[in-house]
């Protein structure tokens, strides 16, 4: 844990409680290019999800926080070497990850979804099979099209796989009638439709095309005390309903995990 004066004029310190010289700073570490968990805005801020869940877990233990921006390959070394002390950034909880990092409890789940167009036309399509015969969208390099083009019963059976430079612009296809589905990743598309005042014209689906994910926070190995307080924290924003309100505002809906 970081021992430094609070209090300084840096935007990621932004919501930290303040304090007297000599009192105690968490370092989160994190990728600033990683909406909706964080990124910087039109201003420079840094602002995510994953940065208000954090201001308010460490304003409640009386912490001052910095958000430092991270080279996410090096995050690992980051977190041994004490540069950072939590890595709280969308962070997917693997089991290969266990040999580097103390997870948290899992707090949030993802993977890639179905979304359509709010008509009710699709509302045959229940499970991932009744994707065949259908023109899917998805952005170029992603997640969605490596998944899409390693699953042969899924790849072989659709109508087209349309590739976009962009999600913005796959969902603007869909809208347009060009494409029948967008997979895209949870969270993201969620806050994307939100964010873009959409999603009363697409609906996300709870079809997985792949497995699902869950997003959890990580520790150093052997910090059991800052994860368990950190963690009891969390507990308590997710019972008195401060978690789902901060995942309202960036999703326009709950994504908090309640059920461990």
């Amino acid at each position: 844990m970081s021992f430094a004066a609070a209090g300084c004029n840096d935007s990621s310190n932004e919501g930290a409680p303040s304090s007297d010289s000599g009192s105690k700073k968490i370092v989160i570490g994190l990728d600033e290019t990683f909406p909706p968990f964080g990124f910087r805005d039109t201003d420079g801020e840094i602002k995510g999800v994953d940065i208000d869940l954090a201001k308010e877990v460490m304003k409640r233990l009386g912490y001052a926080v910095e958000f430092k921006p991270i080279n996410w390959s090096e995050k690992y070394k980051e977190l041994d070497s004490g540069q950072i002390d939590i890595i709280w950034n969308g962070l997917d909880l693997k089991e290969d990850r266990k040999n580097y990092v103390l997870f948290s409890k899992p707090y949030m789940g993802s993977g890639q979804i179905v979304f359509v167009r709010h008509t009710g036309e699709h509302s045959r399509i229940t499970s991932r099979n009744k994707l065949a015969g259908l023109k899917i969208g998805v952005q170029e390099g992603s997640t969605a099209e490596e998944i899409i083009n390693a699953d042969n019963d899924l790849k072989f059976t659709i109508k087209e796989l349309k590739l976009y430079a962009t999600y913005a612009e796959a969902f603007d296809a869909l809208r347009q009638r060009q494409l029948d589905v967008v997979v895209c990743d949870e969270t993201y598309g969620k806050y994307y439709l939100f964010k873009n005042h959409l999603d009363k014209e697409i609906d996300a689906l709870n079809i997985f095309v792949g497995n699902r994910g869950q997003t959890a926070i990580g520790f150093r190995k052997g910090d059991t005390a800052l994860r368990d307080e950190v963690q009891a924290t969390l507990d308590s924003m997710i019972a008195d309903g401060t978690a789902k309100r901060i995942s309202e505002s960036w999703f326009g809906t709950d994504m908090i995990i309640t059920e461990q």
